[in-house]
């Protein structure tokens, strides 16, 4: 039988490979930040990842679903970043089938991808996370983007029916879940700062994000992400709501571990994992 041994969540800048190439000011606290939540998923030795995150206009446009699974053999990518070094992320089209058949039949009206490019959203995390190996992935995309946005508790009952379905698929399997996306960010808008197209406009939000986080008081994280609050923390800021999908995914406990980088509105952080020493 499958299980869920442990969720992370991580951000996805995609300019954060370069700078680490190239030695850039932040390259070391960026390794520093990842390395720790590669060691801890490597501990948690999953055979396979569901990956949620919000697409930018890159798979969805004309239309765009509030919740889809990838449902493929695998997909390629940075289709948005050719600065990225391509790579092809198997998927684990079984368990993406069974996750999305369990996912409908729980009355979520979750749409099945079956051809996709990835974007940096995808590929920039696995680069730190798996760099030298291929885990299959099953990708979860929630709009995080375009309103109207699905609700936080919404959201947190998606991840605990995921959970659900991966605890009813027959095959054993050894389920990570990964989250990906900023708590405040604006990109582009009238809200960035002086020198850059970004910008955090709610830097209170994040520190609260965070308190909440490490205090596993994930209740209370899912009654304050009101839609004005995500409003207010950015044009990106709905991206918290891929990590409220992954803590539904897990029991409520505080996090074995947070790094913040407020500068950018993103925080990099583990839970418990069954069966490991993380």
């Amino acid at each position: 039988m499958a299980e869920v041994v442990g969720g992370f969540g991580v951000p996805h800048n995609p300019h954060f490979p370069t700078w680490v190439e190239q030695g850039a000011p932040l390259a070391g606290e960026i390794t520093r930040m990842y390395n720790e939540v590669e060691r801890r998923l490597r501990a948690a030795a999953p055979d396979t990842i569901v990956f949620v995150t919000s697409d930018h206009y890159n798979t969805f446009w004309e239309i765009l679903p509030i919740f889809t699974v990838a449902v493929a053999d695998s997909a390629a990518g940075a289709c948005d970043y050719p600065t990225i070094a391509p790579r092809e992320l198997s998927i684990d089209r079984r368990l993406a089938a069974a996750v999305q058949d369990h996912l409908v039949r729980s009355d979520f009206d979750v749409g099945r991808l079956q051809e996709l490019a990835l974007d940096h959203t995808v590929v920039v995390p696995m680069a730190f996370l798996a760099p030298d190996r291929d885990v299959p992935l099953v990708p979860v995309f929630v709009n995080g983007f375009l309103r109207p946005f699905p609700s936080a508790r919404r959201c947190h009952a998606l991840g605990r029916a995921i959970r659900d379905a991966v605890e009813s698929f027959p095959e054993p399997r050894r389920v990570a879940v990964v989250a990906t996306g900023s708590f405040s960010l604006e990109i582009g808008g009238p809200r960035i700062s002086e020198d850059s197209h970004t910008g955090v406009p709610d830097p209170g939000w994040v520190e609260r994000v965070v308190e909440l986080l490490r205090a596993g008081e994930i209740a209370q994280l899912v009654d304050e992400t009101t839609d004005d609050r995500l409003e207010r923390a950015g044009n990106a800021g709905g991206e918290l709501l891929d990590w409220l999908v992954m803590l539904g995914t897990i029991d409520a406990a505080p996090a074995v571990h947070v790094d913040v980088q407020p500068q950018f509105g993103h925080a990099y952080a583990s839970w418990p994992c069954r069966g490991s020493s993380a």
